[in-house]
This record gives C-alpha cells, structure tokens and sequence, in this order.
C-alpha cells in the first residue's frame, strides 16, 4: 500500500484548513473560524483513517465504523455550525428552519452513539441536510447584504449536499465516493476561506479609510487651530503694543497740560498772594484751554475704548447727508480756521450704522480739514466707487500729507506723523480703524492722485442692491 493515497493528500489539505482557519480566528477573530477549524480537524483525522474502516454492508452497525461515523458526522455539524455564525443566526422562521435540518444529523449521530444500527444512506441524507439549511441562510443574506460573495457560498453549499448523488448519478462506485467528496470538501473549505478573508479585506479597507477621513479632518482642525493661535498670538501682540502705546500717550499727552495747568495756577496764586491780578487773569484762559485739551483726548479715548465693544447695525443711510452733516460739526470745531472746499457731487445710500459712519468721516473730514489748513486753496474731496455688493470710499485732499515710512502707523493710536505742527493727539485714525473693522470692513492709507493724504475704507455687502442674506454673511 503506497504511502500517500488520495485520501491521504486530502486529509492533509483538510488538516491545513484547520490550522487555518484557526490562524483566522487567533488574528481576525473572524466570527465562525474557530468551529470551522475543529470541523475540517475532525474530517483530516477521518480521511486520515477512511483507508482502513471496513465495509459491511448497507448498514453501519460496527462499533469502529459508528466511532468514525459519528466522527464524520459532527464534522458536517460543526463545518455547517460555523458557516451559519459567519453568516450570523438568523432570527424567527428562518432560523427554525436552519435548526430542523440540523436535528436529522444529531439524531443519526445519537443513534449511533447509543448503538443502533443506521443504513448508509440515511446517515448520508440526514448529515448532508444540514449544509441545505445552511445554504438556505447564505441566499437569505446574499439579498440581505449584496457584494460580499454570499451568493457564491449558498452554491458551494448546495454544491456539498448534492455532491455525493451526482456522483452516483454519473456511476461513481460508492467505494471512491469518499475520494470525490474529500476534494470537494477541501474546495469548499478553500471558498469559505476565501470569502472570510474578503471580508476581512474590506473591512481593513473600510478602516483604513475612515482613519484616513480621521486623520484628514484632524489636520485640518490642527491647521485651523494653528491659524487661530497665529491669528490671536498676533491679535494679543497687537492689544500689547496698542497699550503700550496708549500708555506712552496717555503720559505724555496729560502730562503737558497737567504740568502747565499746574504751573499757571502757581503763577496765578503767587501774583493773588502779591495783589496782581493781571497776571491771574492771563493765567486763568490758559487753563481753561489745558483743560478743554485734556477734555478733548479724554473723549477721544473713550470713543476709542466704545468703539472697540460696539455691535453694529445695518439700515440704509444716505451717504450724501452724511458727509455734509460731519463736514459742517467739523467746521463749527474749527472757528477761525480757513474752510476748505468740500466736493462730493451726489453721493449713494448705503447699507451701514449710521453712527460708526458718522464717527468715521467726522475724524477722516476732520483731518483733512487740518493739513490742508496751510494751503493757500484748501481741498476735501470724497469719492464712492460701488463694485457689486461692496461700497469704496476715498476721503482726499491736497494737504501736506504723509511719508511712505509713515504710512504704516498712521492707525496706531498717539502717533503724529508730523509731530507737534499740527493740533491733535494722534487718535482719530485709531477710532476711524476701530469703527470700520466693527463694520466688517477695512481701511487704508495712500497719496492722493494730486498730492495730499488718501484715506479709502471698503465696507463689505453695503451697497444697496445687496441681497439680506448676503448681507448677514459679510456682517458675520
């Protein structure tokens, strides 16, 4: 007898089954595997054995040939039990069905645990009946779950079933039925493998997806918070400097004025206490001027501090009445002073708060009024260009103007480009930044066309054909 027969090979490729089927389980954890590998373990010692049982005829009624029947018998229970834990049990009548055809086999198999004489045939119908459950439940979830190769295991099932009558129907003799039905169930369990391990595959794939989405969305909530911390890292700059500023501002600005009131009521005092009043009464305008100018950059500071908490609102203002509205508080201001020519031509109605925009040209009207002083003809001009939803506007003149080197501190508070030539304390350009930013726009500085200062602010969704909505999400 040559050392590997047929059934020798098979029981070796069913033995390999099971250890892998049992690898599956130890690193997967696939669910159904473990008793897939003890089902095709207990067929691999069967085929190992098959050689040598007897045969006595049409009934199984020999203690060796029930010990091995029953072997092969739970074999068939535990490959079918496994297939249908992959599968997942199924619920309600499907799931009776499945158990009744598995009950033929446990009672066979109790049969002849007890003793009792059981024909071949019947032991074959009734083992073979629990891989039609089985396949039944494949079919159920192969409509249930489409894509994951159900289809092509409820056919091998089936296939394994009817797998020994085909080949009695094709004239297999009975004796080689065994060696036909190893390598079919070596196939099977090479397709049961292969589908478990698919769809081990796709769920790594659908894994590895929903942990690349992951790690995508996590760098860009990394890249949007370092943009946060830069962007508020330089906002906290830009507070520190802005009160740094205010602070070196606030000292030398109220230190002037504070000093010479100080001195002139010295002065005022002695000269009362020398019985001059002359000298009390050039003191005492003195001081009431050093007050209004203290009073004046008090005022300005907290419209500067307002303007920094203010919650603006939109309606419709009239661009033209505006302006000549601030134009004509900014003259009353400046009594005395030369009175520069104002050209606006018609101006549009714009979507804004009208208080921040008032604040705005009185500061930006005001200054031009004031470094224009010194020209023989002074000029204002204001410009509005609309582009779509967005109004620009340009406030110039033909003043002194300013640097290049300036020209990125002019919105700083307390800085005076031209130092103490002109009247001020450097923070109308701060509240006109403030009120412009509030509004959700911006503002900038430039030389005008013929000479001069040009301040031009663009406001975001303030022309009047803008739609509401497009005006929430720009004031957003």
């Amino acid at each position: 007898m040559p050392l590997l027969t047929v059934t020798v090979v098979e029981a070796i490729a069913i033995g390999v089954l099971a250890l892998l089927f049992w690898t599956v389980w130890l690193r997967a954890r696939e669910p159904g595997t473990p008793l897939l590998g003890a089902g095709f373990a207990l067929a691999a010692v069967w085929y190992f054995r098959s050689d040598s049982l007897p045969y006595t005829g049409p009934f199984i009624d020999v203690p060796v040939l029930r010990a091995w029947s029953i072997v092969i018998g739970s074999a068939v229970v535990l490959v079918t039990v496994g297939v249908a834990q992959y599968l997942g049990f199924p619920r309600g009548r499907l799931r009776a069905f499945v158990v009744a055809l598995w009950l033929p086999s446990a009672v066979l198999i109790a049969a002849l645990a007890m003793g009792q004489p059981v024909r071949h045939e019947v032991f074959h119908v009734g083992v073979l009946l629990s891989y039609v459950g089985v396949a039944v439940l494949a079919l159920r979830r192969a409509f249930e779950r489409p894509g994951q190769n159900h289809l092509g295991l409820a056919v091998a099932l089936l296939f394994m079933a009817a797998l020994p009558f085909l080949l009695q129907a094709v004239g297999v003799p009975s004796q080689q039925l065994k060696n036909f039905a190893g390598i079919g169930l070596a196939a099977f369990g090479m397709i049961v493998l292969t589908i478990s391990l698919l769809r081990r595959q796709r769920e790594l794939g659908r894994e590895v997806a929903s942990r690349t989405a992951a790690e995508a969305r996590l760098r860009e909530v990394n890249v949007l918070l370092e943009s946060r911390v830069v962007e508020r890292t330089r906002h906290l700059h830009e507070l520190i400097a802005g009160l740094e500023a205010v602070n070196r501002g606030v000292s030398h600005d109220l230190r002037g004025p504070l000093g010479g009131m100080s001195q002139l009521a010295r002065l005022a005092a002695d000269a009362l206490g020398r019985g001059d009043p002359s000298m009390a009464h050039r003191a005492l305008p003195a001081i009431a001027e050093q007050c209004d100018a203290s009073v004046r950059m008090v005022c300005s500071m907290l419209d500067l501090a307002r303007l920094g908490e203010a919650t603006p609102r939109r309606e419709p203002v009239q661009l033209e009445h505006i302006v000549r509205s601030a134009f004509e508080e900014v003259m009353l201001s400046r009594s005395g002073a030369q009175r520069p020519t104002l050209r606006c031509g018609e101006l549009p109605t714009v979507e804004a708060d009208p208080d921040l925009l008032r604040t705005v040209f009185v500061n930006l009207l005001g200054n031009a009024a004031k470094f224009s002083s010194k020209t023989q003809v002074p000029r204002v001009e204001v410009v509005v260009d609309v582009e779509g939803d967005d109004v620009q506007v340009c406030v110039r003149d033909n003043g002194v103007g300013f640097s290049a080197d300036a020209a990125e501190h002019l919105f700083e508070p307390f800085y005076r480009a031209h130092g103490t030539a002109f009247d001020g304390h450097g923070l109308g350009l701060s509240i006109v930044r403030r009120a412009i930013e509030a509004m959700g726009g911006r503002v900038w500085a430039a030389v005008a066309p013929e000479g001069g200062a040009q301040f031009c602010f663009r406001l975001t969704g303030a022309a009047p054909s803008a739609t509401p909505a497009r005006m929430a999400a720009h004031a957003a």
